[in-house]
């Protein structure tokens, strides 16, 4: 057959009404992309789409060097590459069969985060939001768009949106983020893998992975969750899910952006980036900084507040275009230091009822220095068409000193604060004391000073092959903590703390705690038309060790060392399965091993779980839904001695026995912006968990939060409702959003039953309220409100006495782009 004749043919079928029509949307938001230009590349026919998103095209004729192609040159249907483009947005075409349907519906992704150079510079778990749609199990990408919408600094408030996932507040900043998924506990988020650009950024991810160093979340770009079975991939921590941020990417030309805000308690935030891509060469620096007076109001006036400074710089060097091998090399440097008043140290409940905000004064002295630094090279080469390695060199260092109030003694004996606070009246003379009401006794101030080190290299391969994605990596790992701790001793007089007898370094704790591992994975894609299959299989070689060289040998000469060590060697399965039900529809499930080393406590076995999880998937146009169910099932669930959360501080893990979690978790959005007529964008999301969790057997526990247990009891610090919903509108001058939080009541200790008064955090509700106002090119006036209604909520019961949340609190600036 000629083509002018399949054209003829074409062109009759189009003048009796069978256009090609179709809309074009944005796939985060819905909203139509306005403006964007839709083109039949053999005929040259486009058009642009108009406020609705809509566009209609009839392409009578074609061009005479691109002729409408057939199905080979027998009288079958017509087929048509439909391309469509517009600027901020990734470019994408469709072949089409115009035969067979004549409507065709786009979304698109922005630029943002997209590029393939980019997706590697931050070792994207995801592939970005058109990757997410065909990831088998469940996993969550929080843009720069849902970073920017309330320019969130805390990780908690950015994760409420997230289902599965789990915080609990503790200093209103988020500065010690306490995260855990699908049940996996939130201690400190030493239970979950916590990555930057694919690198492990926990201070010893091995040896201590409580968080007491997290990324700043302000100079993000975006931050992604897998919780599936694709999880195995990373680890080493592999029972609840793991979280990638995804830093400030280098741009592909000379841009940058500036964010000054100002606010209550003195809060102060400077955003800057500067970036630029020239030739083969591209560059971004990068600051944040962000310091605050703090809400709590201490005894004696001084401040509660934080200062945090985050410096990055990236410098990337590429092979030339036309280069037969394409390469790039990346180097990363990051500096963060930070000094916060921060405190261990809550409040009774009878204070709490009274004066919420107060801190006593015996924790006036209290305070966190901490400087971190990051040091990445990543090396990418394509060595043919399909196959890609991707080599990544790593080394941070973590330096803290979290200096605060331990105990109290008085002449009734010596009492941890968090006995104290429990019961106050069992302990009178050591609470006046605290509360500064007495000025007979000791406080002792620990000086909680260590220094980590991680550091390792790691390659990851991938071989893309037609229906057969292959993908395996090896990680040699090192790190390791210096505890090397003392205790000050502290009076009260004239109303403020002063020293009265200086500890040794060395003398309350002397010890080098470091791991070495190897570890290695392989997984596979396979596309068998709707299904898709994705097995895979993890190991991991674990040795840890502990030296303590005693109280006594504060030099280290070895006299009293003593040596413990632990190995574990295990393998991880997990097997993934997608099934597209239609192009808008997919089903899900997973399952794979959970797994986190065990530590160096003598009969202490590694955490072990066989997790599930089934779901599905929807997306079409201005609606999205997903709904899964999950399972989690330990045979042995791990616990950790953390002060942080009402235990001794030693670090050491121990066995919590069988448990059992479960649970459902349903997000969605549309947009509703079709009911205003398309005058403005109106995205509505929501995400919904619901969690139990229980032990399945009895035992005896020296970690508070557990005690005695008997089997069928909850577990502690896990909310069994959660809900978040977003609502925004958005024109081209204005946007404004709001978001409410509601989590419901929580008990603070294992147990079953009605919870009791003194281990109960009550359900709150939170609302934020964020504008925005275009008020020159590249320039917008920006307010947000957190805490809208000024709800008074208790946080926490630990580490030591209730905590408040953050009080309503506003931050008003610019944000501008250049």
């Amino acid at each position: 057959m000629r083509p002018a004749f399949l054209i003829a043919l074409l062109s009759l079928a189009t003048s009796a009404g069978a256009q090609i029509s179709g809309t074009i949307s944005d796939l985060e938001t819905g909203a139509p992309v306005v403006g964007a230009t839709v083109l039949v590349a053999e005929t040259g026919v486009g058009t642009t789409t108009g406020r609705d998103g809509r566009y209609t095209i009839a392409p009578p004729a074609s061009r005479p060097d691109s002729p409408v192609r057939t199905h080979a040159d027998d009288p079958g249907p017509a087929i048509l590459t439909i391309v469509v483009s517009h600027v901020g947005y990734e470019a994408v075409s469709r072949v089409v069969d115009a035969s067979v349907a004549t409507r065709f519906d786009f979304s698109l992704v922005a630029t943002t985060g997209v590029l393939g150079e980019i997706l590697v510079e931050q070792a994207s778990m995801t592939g970005g939001l058109q990757g997410l749609r065909g990831l088998p199990g469940s996993a969550h990408l929080v843009t720069a768009r849902g970073l920017d919408q309330f320019a969130d600094t805390d990780i908690h408030r950015v994760l409420r949106a997230v289902p599965g996932v789990t915080v609990q507040e503790e200093d209103g900043f988020g500065l010690r983020p306490n995260i855990g998924i699908r049940g996996s506990g939130s201690e400190r988020s030493s239970k979950i893998t916590v990555m930057e650009d694919g690198v492990l950024v926990a201070p010893a991810p091995y040896t201590a992975p409580a968080a007491y160093y997290f990324p700043t979340v302000g100079r993000m770009s975006g931050i992604e969750i897998v919780k599936g079975s694709s999880q195995i991939r990373y680890g080493p921590l592999t029972t609840g899910g793991t979280i990638n941020l995804l830093s400030t990417p280098i741009p592909t030309r000379s841009e940058g952006h500036l964010t000054l805000l100002a606010g209550d308690h003195d809060n102060r935030l400077v955003h800057a980036v500067a970036g630029t891509q020239r030739d083969r060469i591209g560059v971004v620096f990068e600051t944040h900084q962000q310091r605050s007076n703090g809400f709590k109001q201490l005894d004696s006036g001084a401040g509660t507040g934080f200062d945090k400074r985050d410096y990055l710089a990236k410098v990337r060097l590429s092979s030339r275009e036309d280069a037969t091998i394409r390469q790039s090399l990346l180097f990363k440097l990051g500096v963060t230091g930070e000094s916060s008043d921060e405190t261990y140290l809550g409040l009774t409940a009878d204070d709490f009822q009274s004066t919420p905000l107060r801190r006593y004064l015996g924790s006036e002295a209290d305070n966190m220095s901490a400087d971190q630094r990051l040091l990445m090279l990543r090396h990418r080469i394509a060595p043919l068409a399909g196959l890609e390695f991707v080599t990544t060199a790593y080394s941070t260092s973590f330096e803290r000193n979290w200096y605060k109030l331990d105990a109290v003694r008085t002449d009734a004996g010596s009492v941890k604060i968090g006995s104290l606070l429990e019961a106050p009246e069992s302990f009178p003379e050591a609470y006046r004391l605290v509360s500064g009401n007495a000025t007979n006794g000791l406080l002792g101030v620990k000086a909680n000073n260590r220094a980590y080190v991680s550091r390792g290299i790691q390659l990851d391969g991938t071989l893309s092959l037609s229906k057969v994605t292959l993908e395996a990596g090896l990680r040699g790992h090192y790190d390791e903590m210096d505890r090397f701790q003392w205790v000050d001793q502290y009076g009260i007089s004239e109303g403020t703390m002063s020293l009265v007898l200086a500890g040794t370094p060395g003398t309350e704790s002397n010890r080098i705690e470091s791991t070495d591992a190897a570890a290695a994975y392989v997984q596979a894609n396979f596309d068998l038309g709707r299904l898709s299959l994705r097995p895979g299989l993890r190991y991991e070689s674990i040795v840890q060790r502990r030296d303590d060289f005693g109280k006594e040998d504060v030099e280290r000469v070895g006299t009293s060392l003593k040596t413990r060590r632990n190995e574990s060697t295990v393998l991880l399965p997990g097997l993934g399965v997608t099934y597209s039900v239609s192009s808008h529809l997919n089903a899900f499930a997973g399952i794979h091993r959970g797994f986190a080393p065990p530590g160096t406590s003598e009969g202490t076995r590694p955490e072990n779980s066989l997790n599930f999880e089934m779901g599905g998937r929807y997306h079409r146009g201005p609606a999205a839904l997903e709904v899964v169910a999950f399972a989690t099932d330990y045979t042995n669930l791990l616990g950790a001695d953390l002060a942080a959360f009402g235990g001794m501080g030693t670090s050491d893990q121990f066995n919590g026995g069988e448990a059992l979690v479960r649970g459902l978790e349903i997000s969605g959005s549309y947009n509703l912006g079709g009911l205003a007529d398309w005058k403005a964008s109106v995205p509505v999301s929501f995400a919904y968990t619901h969690t139990v969790g229980t032990f399945s057997s009895d035992f005896d526990s020296t970690f508070d939060p557990w005690g005695t247990v008997q089997q069928g009891d909850e577990l502690p610090y896990l909310a069994k409702h959660q809900l978040n919903a977003v609502v925004a509108w958005e024109t081209d001058r204005w946007n404004t959003a709001l978001s409410g939080s509601w989590v419901g009541p929580t008990r603070t200790a294992a147990g079953q039953g009605p919870i009791l008064e003194a281990e109960r955090i009550d359900g709150h509700v939170t609302l934020d309220l964020s504008t925005e106002v275009r008020v020159a090119s590249g320039v917008r006036a920006f307010a947000v409100v957190r805490n809208l209604t000024d709800q008074l909520y208790v946080a926490a019961r630990r580490p030591a006495g209730l905590r408040p949340g953050l009080p309503r609190s506003l931050m008003a600036g610019l944000k501008a782009d250049f």
